[in-house]
């Protein structure tokens, strides 16, 4: 694979939703060796996925108003919208106790229906402050890539001395 391809392949997948960090940087490790290449997909990795939160919030809004006013938006798509709201609003109650220390610590946990992409939803739907969602979030993010990075890195050390690989 073509060493910009794998790049572009590390971007879209910290994009996302679902994956972001999770996935992003255990691919950086499966498709680049140690080194600058490594180095460079991992910072973009995380990078992908700090830009989430900022273009989110900036048009949920306005996705919002247009998916529930709009007679011309099919009602599958509009009825699955709802679905998808309901289900956040359901994993949003501890956040909304707590707001912005409940966020991002929401966001900080990688576990599946945690991230950047649910957390920017729990916040419009909570209706909390742009910028401090942003700022809970994209801490979030960076707490999430870490544990994510030190448990990838320390994984592969453990496969390696358990196999005795150099």
């Amino acid at each position: 694979m073509d060493e910009l391809m794998k790049y572009l392949f590390v971007l879209i997948t910290s994009l996302t939703p679902g994956i972001e960090v999770r996935g992003s940087i255990p691919l950086t490790f499966i498709l680049f060796n140690d080194g600058p290449g490594r180095l460079y997909s991992t910072c973009l990795a995380i990078a992908g996925n700090l830009l989430i939160a900022p273009i989110m919030l900036a048009l949920l809004s306005t996705v919002d108003r247009v998916i529930r006013n709009s007679r011309n938006f099919p009602r599958k798509i509009r009825n699955l919208y709802v679905k998808v709201l309901e289900y956040v609003s359901t994993k949003s109650s501890k956040v909304r106790k707590y707001s912005f220390i409940g966020l991002l610590t929401f966001t900080a946990v990688p576990l599946p229906g945690t991230g950047a992409w649910t957390a920017s939803l729990i916040a419009f739907i909570i209706s909390m402050d742009r910028v401090k969602a942003i700022i809970a979030i994209e801490v979030g993010v960076l707490i999430a890539s870490l544990l994510v990075l030190a448990t990838t890195y320390l994984g592969l050390e453990i496969v390696k001395a358990v196999f005795l690989l150099s």
